[in-house]
């Protein structure tokens, strides 16, 4: 467990549901609920919930597949025979049946994030504006191809739902799935008491006002660890309060397209967990992280459900507890799950056969380069990444390349622990590196050759950050998500990050990676506007802005004009003993960061004082509306 989980809540439940905080559930499984260890004044009560993140996903799935129950959908038809409205600027979208969205397969491009995530902010923005974006867009691979995990698939049934049932789908999930179920603490952000929401933390301990996630049926629902066991209990064999046999049986099915992992079911993130599976157990599980995070575990032939919520941590942090409770359930029931250690693998030199696949290789975010050096091991190093890092990697009997910490030439590396290894994997004509329970995490690519002039713009912006300025006041993105920066390199000609260049202003992904590795992306194209440069992320809803043209933040400013849509940034440069005093104006917010753009300051910190002490180096930016003014005072 880390210090980062500030309050985690745990639910199991075999018959009876019980909802603990992890300290009292480890340690006297009869102590009511309340908080767990820690000194936040913020205390737990029955009424509280916290954000389920990616969990959300499975209300709207049991919706689809009541509506698919009722005759009303039928899984392998198109989309657009429920939402005639659905288009995008690649004709192959007329080919994405309901099915493809549910298992992620459909080739959308990932997710849409402007405007996702918003504090102490109820808006219909994203919902009515999603449809329009999503014309813009093409798909990055044919319907069903592979599967690859993607939210703006769920955000299209969410309003699928909505369109065939006739009502929003905070009453479709509270008529049809809360009240059968008597969940009487789930909800979204159009029926949940912001009062009743877990505090979600910055820098582990730093407490934020309430984060509202307006793509409801993605990542949107609240609920309490209970009522998500309760819900959990609607996929138990023989329960039929919800579901029928044959649509929990289609749900749990292993939907992988192309045979990579995960194993996809509909909504779920795996239906495939080895370990149970060799003791004869079906284990279904989905996670997610968001703002908060969260993991549902549902054995539907033995009755148990599992859930774990947290604000801090992650959602792996919240699997790993429900593994553990989940095998606590199964001993109770005569059935000893065996975790077996993995062997300590024979390490030796790089077999001849392997020198062929050295070379560059890239991902949606960087390039690498893989060589093996006298064939003692191999060594993956970036050439264009944001971060430069290199890892070695030594042979091991199974045909995998094992992490290793040490000198290899000295004969004293030994393995990184956790055993972290990958292999490569030939398919489709293409060469990967892959992750043996993740799937492809790099792709083998020659770089491109593109003229001089090409090269020489986007040399030109290497080493450069963008910063975030379209996204508004109230978005979360300016939490964590708010910069990128322009890498190139002489080792990957034609490459910028994990980019292909096209032109001196547009760059995009010329090969994919069945699986996770290629959810999120989008193609990047830059423009300038009055004399200043923008990097665009169109299909992910961002624009930055060049640090390039941010100018020092000067001991005479003392006051910023806003602007809709244009956030205003300056970099912090030689501050000593500066503090702010700011007059922040309604729908507008400050933030300021250090150098490493860890937040030291946001308008939504709850308990901040009214002086706002600036780092000696970093970053400050002010977002609002066009027509008002943060006054400053030093």
């Amino acid at each position: 467990m880390t210090k980062n989980m500030k309050k985690i809540y745990a639910g199991i439940l075999t018959g009876l549901a019980l909802t603990f905080p992890l300290g009292a559930l480890l340690a006297n499984a009869e102590e009511p609920a309340g908080e767990s260890s820690g000194s936040d004044s913020h205390a737990a009560s029955d009424e509280s919930v916290l954000n389920i993140a990616s969990v959300s996903k499975m209300y709207v799935t049991a919706a689809v597949m009541q509506l698919a129950d009722r005759g009303k959908v039928v899984l392998d038809a198109p989309v657009t025979d429920y939402i005639p409205d659905f288009k995008m600027a690649d004709e192959r979208y007329k080919d994405i049946t309901v099915r493809m969205l549910l298992n992620h397969s459909s080739g959308l491009m990932g997710s849409t994030y402007e405007g996702a995530f918003l504090f102490e902010e109820k808006s219909t923005d994203y919902h009515d504006s999603f449809l329009q974006k999503l014309k813009r867009q093409h798909l990055k691979a044919d319907p069903g191809a592979f599967n690859c995990y993607c939210n703006d698939g769920f955000t299209l049934l969410e309003i699928l739902v909505e369109r065939v049932s006739g009502s929003s789908f905070t009453e479709y999930v509270k008529e049809n799935i809360s009240s059968p179920l008597s969940l009487d603490h789930t909800g979204t952000l159009w029926d949940t008491d912001p009062d009743r929401l877990i505090p979600v933390y910055l820098n582990g301990n730093v407490k934020l006002a309430p984060a509202f996630p307006q793509l409801i049926a993605t990542g949107g629902i609240m609920a309490d660890a209970e009522d998500v066991c309760r819900f959990g209990t609607a996929f138990f064999t023989g329960n039929d309060i919800l579901l029928s046999e044959e649509a929990k049986r289609e749900m749990a099915e292993n939907n992988n397209a192309d045979g990579s992992q995960p194993a996809f079911g509909l909504g779920w993130d795996d239906v495939e967990k080895e370990d149970y599976e060799k003791a004869g157990v079906k284990v279904l599980s989905k996670g997610g992280d968001a703002m908060q995070h969260a993991n549902l575990l549902v054995a539907p032939d033995q009755k148990i459900s599992v859930a774990v919520l947290s604000s801090g941590g992650s959602s792996t942090n919240c699997e790993e507890i429900c593994l553990d409770l989940l095998d606590v359930a199964l001993s109770e029931q005569g059935i000893d799950i065996v975790h077996p250690e993995k062997e300590k693998p024979e390490l030796g030199p790089v077999p001849d056969e392997f020198v062929r696949y050295e070379g560059l290789y890239a991902n949606t975010e960087k390039t690498m380069r893989i060589s093996f050096p006298d064939k003692r091991y191999m060594l993956v190093r970036s050439v264009t990444s944001e971060n430069e890092f290199e890892a070695q990697y030594m042979y091991a009997s199974d045909g995998t390349f094992v992490e290793v910490s040490g000198d290899v030439s000295s004969g004293k590396a030994i393995p990184v622990q956790p055993l972290n290894a990958y292999l490569f994997e030939e398919k489709n004509g293409q060469t990967y590196l892959s992750h043996p329970e993740m799937g492809g995490m790099l792709i083998k690519t020659e770089g491109k050759q593109v003229d001089e002039s090409v090269q020489k713009a986007w040399e030109r912006r290497n080493g450069a950050y963008y910063y975030l300025v379209n996204a508004s006041a109230s978005d979360t993105s300016y939490t964590d998500n708010n910069r990128m920066k322009m890498c190139t390199s002489t080792e990957a000609p034609g490459m910028v990050n994990g980019y292909v260049m096209l032109d001196e202003d547009h760059a995009a992904y010329d090969k994919l990676i069945p699986g996770t590795a290629s959810r999120d992306i989008s193609d990047l194209r830059m423009e300038r506007v009055n004399g200043k440069e923008y990097a665009c992320l169109d299909d992910l809803g961002f624009k930055l802005i060049s640090e390039k043209d941010i100018p020092v933040f000067a001991d005479d400013v003392t006051a910023v004009a806003l602007t809709s849509g244009e956030a205003c940034w300056y970099r912090i440069d030689g501050a000593k003993d500066v503090t702010l005093r700011l007059d922040i104006p309604e729908n507008a917010a400050v933030y300021v960061y250090d150098k490493y753009m860890t937040v030291k300051y946001a308008s939504f910190m709850r308990g901040y004082g009214t002086g706002v002490p600036l780092p000696e180096y970093g970053m400050i930016v002010f977002i609002g509306e066009s027509g008002s003014t943060v006054s400053i005072g030093r």
